[in-house]
């Protein structure tokens, strides 16, 4: 008893049997006698270096994505040292305008200091 396989797979040829299935790299299921044989053939495709490939890029993934996450934190800590910095900034805006504004007062005192002298001095 032979069973007709491979007649929806375009690169197995049942009248060839396991040659065409060896050239297409498939495996391939003979029936003879009602007993069932597995044959596996050689695989055009070097799934070794495709697993050493898929496992470098997996590392590099992890590798990369280590990195943007001490990158991220670097940033993190910047932007926190950026804002701690603006607001000293601003305090010391703030002290210089009112050191400013003291300095003026002080003046204008030494300027009516000034005019009260000058105004006495005539009387002595």
């Amino acid at each position: 008893m032979r069973v007709a396989l491979g007649g929806s797979i375009p690169h197995v040829d049942v009248a060839r049997g396991m040659r065409a299935a060896a050239q297409g790299g498939m495996d391939a299921l003979r029936v003879e006698n009602g007993e069932a044989e597995m044959h596996t053939t050689p695989s055009p495709y070097d799934w070794d270096r495709l697993e050493r490939a898929v496992r470098t890029l997996v590392s590099q993934q992890e590798i990369l994505r280590d990195e943007v996450a001490a990158l991220r934190g670097e940033l993190g800590e910047r932007n926190h040292r950026i804002r701690s910095l603006e607001m000293q900034l601003l305090e010391a805006n703030q002290r210089r305008q009112d050191t400013g504004k003291r300095i003026d007062d002080l003046i204008a005192q030494l300027d009516q200091l000034d005019a009260q002298i000058a105004g006495a001095e005539p009387n002595a």
